[in-house]
């Protein structure tokens, strides 16, 4: 009965949603451009249990004697419980189309902290990460992040065109490998289609390389530089056979959480979470040489196809040396997008003293804005507009805001209407941030939801998977209706004027479906060779 009745709720406030739109490209299915749907079914298949994509899966928590108390105080008792992102949430949600992310584990996830003993690790793990796995996963010293890649594909295609039922209806998986399958599936509301993207750079290298501090650069730049080639489809999956990807992957981000020996990374832990897992190492370097030449090797139309950059994730200095790399291309008349796929927004300018500040947890406690440098600064969001780019916003709230705006939140009662409207502020402050920033209507066009479902600390209250995101664009259309000041940053007046004579349907329409729409329809059939 429950999950009934929460299908009958997602089907009124879809039906709430197109009413809102007038009418207006009612078709269009949202779009999130940054879940992680396979990550806890792939990542759990070593305990012999057959998890798919499309059902549910909880955290298995145990009982206390046999979790971390250090790690559930930390981190566990926020996390979700649940996956947020499997494929019948999807479809429950109206977003029947999505950018699944592959990233294999890194190692010191669970490889190195003293917080993790063997009789606490196989629980805790479950119950903070929702990856159900035995003792020998959890254990690894090495892992061939590449052949985790490789099999995660492989499993994510075992689901594709098998019909699955959702009360009474039928829907079928599939990956997106054109423009017109692009549109197939928007026009099938019986569809459901994922374009395949990748985040952190270690996905093309082996843990022993980086482990090791990568003393043998020569060897790891072989490997990294083939397997390039191996996404790009001009060299085969595995050396030997005669298989190659055939499903195009359109971004890829080149940093995650650890050092990956191809650039610096932002910090994206905070102190609770450093107290479990390994503490980051490669914050705010520079870019590598090899990190260049994968750089431009992606990008290039040569050897395969294009794959773009996304820019989550890269240090201020990476990330800048990348504009310089694509900038050679802008003036070949060959502009390539950048990405961010799934993000905060600073909006401070790079210069800015606090942006430069180390990121730690008391940098935001004055402040209704996350400004670590993993969220974009002033000059970041000029060249992804510039570029033609696009925005994910993440829905996780510990991303998107400073102390001030996640007390406010936190202050608001559970499951009321004070608490729904303190979480939409602080997502449209961060929305709002960027159009001022950039100071033109067109800006509106290059924003698309990034969740970062099932793999985030903390995510916005009333938004908690995939189900609700029709309650989000409701949410979105109704404070543009009616709009409220934002702390101390936006004015009711200044936010009727940043709408730029746009409707409020307009631009939750633009948010939740067109930007991402558009923006994989001009790019995953502008790809190939």
């Amino acid at each position: 009965m429950k999950n009934y009745s929460t299908f009958i709720v997602g089907t009124i406030c879809s039906i709430l949603w197109v009413s809102l739109a007038n009418g207006q490209n009612e078709s269009k299915p949202f779009i999130d451009i940054h879940v992680n749907t396979s990550k806890k079914p792939f990542n759990s298949r070593s305990i012999g249990l057959q998890y798919g994509l499309w059902e549910p899966m909880f955290h298995e928590c145990g009982y206390e004697d046999q979790r971390s108390k250090t790690a559930m105080q930390n981190v566990g008792m926020v996390v979700p419980k649940q996956s947020q992102s499997h494929l019948e949430a999807l479809v429950k949600g109206n977003t029947r189309i999505a950018c699944l992310n592959l990233s294999p584990i890194e190692q010191p996830f669970i490889g190195t902290n003293s917080a993790l003993t063997d009789k606490n690790k196989k629980m805790t793990i479950s119950c903070v990460s929702g990856v159900n796995a035995n003792q020998l996963f959890l254990r690894r010293k090495e892992i061939d992040y590449f052949k985790d890649l490789v099999e995660n594909l492989s499993f994510i295609e075992r689901f594709e065109g098998k019909p699955y039922m959702i009360n009474g209806f039928e829907y079928q998986f599939s990956l997106i490998r054109s423009q017109q399958e692009l549109e197939d599936v928007a026009q099938n509301k019986n569809r459901v289609g994922m374009v395949l993207t990748i985040e952190g750079g270690h996905a093309l290298g082996h843990s022993i390389y980086i482990n090791d501090g990568i003393t043998n650069l020569e060897e790891y730049e072989t490997l990294v530089l083939e397997n390039v080639e191996r996404l790009k489809g001009a060299r085969p999956l595995i050396d030997g056979s005669d298989i190659y990807l055939d499903v195009p992957i359109l971004w890829i981000s080149l940093a995650k959480s650890y050092i990956n020996g191809l650039g610096g990374n932002a910090n994206s832990l905070n102190k609770a979470q450093q107290g479990v897992y390994a503490k980051p190492d490669g914050l705010n370097t520079k870019e590598t040489k090899l990190g260049i030449e994968v750089m431009e090797r992606l990008i290039s139309k040569e050897k395969g196809r294009r794959i773009l950059v996304d820019i989550k994730h890269m240090s201020l200095d990476f990330r800048t040396r990348y504009y310089k790399t694509i900038e050679r291309s802008e003036i070949l008349g060959d502009g390539i997008p950048i990405i961010c796929s799934h993000c905060g927004i600073s909006g401070l300018p790079k210069k800015n003293p606090l942006y430069r500040k180390r990121d730690e947890d008391s940098k935001n406690n004055n402040y209704y804005l996350n400004h670590w440098q993993q969220n974009l600064s002033s000059e970041d969001l000029d060249r992804i507009f510039l570029s033609k780019g696009l925005i994910g916003i993440t829905l996780d709230k510990t991303v998107l805001g400073g102390q001030t705006a996640l007390t406010q939140i936190n202050e608001t009662l559970k499951n009321t209407v004070q608490k729904r409207e303190a979480c939409v502020k602080l997502l449209m402050a961060n929305i709002f941030t960027v159009i001022k920033t950039i100071n033109d209507a067109a800006a509106w066009d290059h924003i698309a939801i990034g969740s970062d479902f099932d793999e985030m600390s903390e995510p916005l209250d009333p938004y908690q998977t995939s189900e609700d995101l029709p309650q989000l664009a409701v949410d979105i259309q109704r404070f543009l209706e009616r709009p409220e000041a934002i702390n101390d940053l936006f004015s009711e007046e200044e936010i009727r004027e940043l709408m730029f004579d746009l409707t409020p349907t307009e631009i939750t329409s633009k948010i939740m479906s067109l930007n991402a729409y558009n923006f994989i329809s001009r790019h995953i059939g502008n790809i190939d060779k």
